[in-house]
């Protein structure tokens, strides 16, 4: 798989859609590759490669949608211009380096630092009560 690390940008942002999509790229690259030691048979072939093609590009697709949903990626301009993805020909976008997403601009890798703290709160049970805390005086301060 791929070093995570190597998708952080030159602003020190982290690339969470290229680093995605190329995760699952890679998965379908090993899967078709296997394909190959299933089969002698080029059209039994052909299609298991196109099967599984449809398959992880669709997942990335709907994985994209669902991160775009809650505001974690946005399309990249490339989709909104004139190119025709329809034919699935990958045209190299220099933006989103042919994931079609980029970070979504909102969220900065400082939010992303606290929402992985967050998370990983619940394995700290003195972190997770000193959140609770900081958000209960939050609350009733805003009240």
């Amino acid at each position: 798989m791929s070093d995570w690390k190597k998708f952080i940008n030159v602003n020190g942002n982290f690339e969470l859609p290229n680093y995605i999509y190329r995760t699952i790229n890679e998965l379908m690259k090993q899967s078709l590759d296997m394909g190959t030691l299933l089969s002698d048979d080029p059209h039994k072939l052909r299609a298991y490669k196109e099967q599984t093609k449809k398959l992880f590009k669709n997942k990335w697709n709907n994985l994209a949608q669902s991160l775009e949903f809650f505001g974690i990626i946005e399309e990249c301009s490339c989709i909104s211009s004139k190119h025709d993805f329809s034919n699935n020909k990958d045209i190299y976008c220099d933006v989103c380096k042919g994931a079609r997403y980029i970070i979504s601009s909102a969220l900065s890798a400082d939010e992303m630092r606290e929402v992985s703290t967050f998370v990983n709160a619940a394995e700290n049970i003195e972190v997770a009560e000193k959140l609770q805390k900081s958000l209960m005086k939050v609350l009733s301060d805003y009240r």
